[in-house]
């Protein structure tokens, strides 16, 4: 196995290296910025046409998007670590989730700084959002310990990976006990603790 990551830790590259450790992965880091030239390069074009991180290769194949990488990880890597689906509706489930976590609550609790301006201009408008999203989390977790049910999947990695505590510590989750729980959860997982003591 040849597996090569892409990306400094102190970007959503930090969801895919969480996500090595879970699976107990071997592979190299190599922790370009977001703004590094190498990016722009023909050769890591090849590789990720958008020229950005993170970028996975794995034995020659080529993924992007932290979100759609964790997914790939998961499904390829299970035989260490479950954190895939077992049938077609819990897949289904999944890729509902991460979707989820990437449209409903990223746009509104990234902090990325070539955003700075328009996230004040939005300003309360924002936090509206994030705590209509996170209404729709604590409904499923007031019934359930998981996203898809009784284990921990890719899918609470994506989610919550997307409420990093960066950001979720800024946010008022008082009305959202559930969700504050289960953040709770799956940051004490000891490959989350790892990980965040390693790269940050």
């Amino acid at each position: 196995m040849a597996l090569t990551l892409y990306g400094s830790p102190r970007s959503r590259t930090l969801r895919l290296l969480w996500m090595a450790s879970e699976l107990e992965l071997v592979f190299e880091h190599i922790p370009y910025a977001y703004d590094d030239p190498a990016l722009k390069t023909p050769e890591f074009l090849q590789l990720n046409p958008a020229g950005a991180i993170p970028t996975l290769v794995d034995d020659g194949v080529a993924v992007a998007e932290s979100l759609a990488i964790n997914l790939y990880l998961a499904k390829k890597y299970r035989t260490v670590c479950d954190l895939y689906a077992d049938t077609a509706a819990e897949e289904a489930a999944i890729w509902q989730w991460s979707l989820f976590a990437q449209g409903h609550l990223e746009p509104w609790v990234q902090k990325d700084a070539l955003l700075a301006d328009l996230m004040a201009t939005i300003g309360a408008r924002a936090q509206a959002m994030v705590q209509r999203s996170l209404a729709v989390l604590e409904r499923v977790l007031a019934v359930q310990p998981w996203l898809i049910g009784k284990r921990f999947t890719v899918a609470d990695l994506n989610v919550a990976g997307v409420l990093s505590p960066s950001r979720s510590d800024t946010l008022d989750l008082t009305p959202h006990p559930h969700v504050g729980a289960w953040l709770d959860g799956c940051f004490r997982r000891p490959a989350a603790i790892a990980t965040r003591r390693r790269f940050q």
